[in-house]
């Protein structure tokens, strides 16, 4: 019977790295080749799904796609920075989970934080490629809804594809 190796150090390193390029794709702007970067986190088939003002599921690379733009077109990301706070990452094999909190604060306009809260992932390594599988986000309790619904009203008008 065989057993199931323990993540290594280089494999939570390199999830902790996926976890970072993340949020550096997010504020990297938005366009074609940075939709690319971000979609090329994930594997083909992977979900993301979202819990804030509304609850959406976001499946494979088109749906990823349609989230990044739907994020850069809609919302103020250039006033935005995204970073990372506590995590941890577990699993064994080719199989891996992290939790980790995610801030959103003002860089530009106005001081303080926009949001936070948390994403629990699902990691998988194929030929020794670690992506992630699946991705749930949660906002915290405090979300701001004030700010942010006016942006989901004129969505339908600012919406653009990259």
């Amino acid at each position: 019977m065989s057993q199931i190796s323990e993540l290594t150090a280089i494999d939570r390193f390199t999830i902790f790295e996926q976890l970072n390029m993340h949020q550096r794709c997010i504020d990297n702007g938005w366009g074609r080749e940075q939709a690319k970067m971000y979609n090329d986190l994930y594997w083909p088939e992977a979900k993301f799904h979202v819990n804030d003002l509304r609850t959406s599921t976001f499946s494979g690379t088109d749906g990823l796609k349609q989230m990044f733009d739907y994020a850069h077109s809609v919302f103020p990301m250039e006033k935005w920075s995204h970073s990372m706070g506590a995590f941890e990452i577990s699993g064994s094999g080719d199989r891996a989970e992290a939790h980790w909190r995610w801030v959103v604060s003002w860089k530009a306009d106005q001081v303080g934080t926009v949001s936070s809260g948390t994403y629990d992932d699902v990691y998988e390594r194929r030929e020794g490629v670690w992506k992630c599988l699946e991705r749930t986000s949660m906002t915290d309790p405090n979300w701001p809804q004030e700010l942010f619904q006016p942006f989901l009203d004129a969505a339908d008008r600012t919406f653009k594809a990259s």
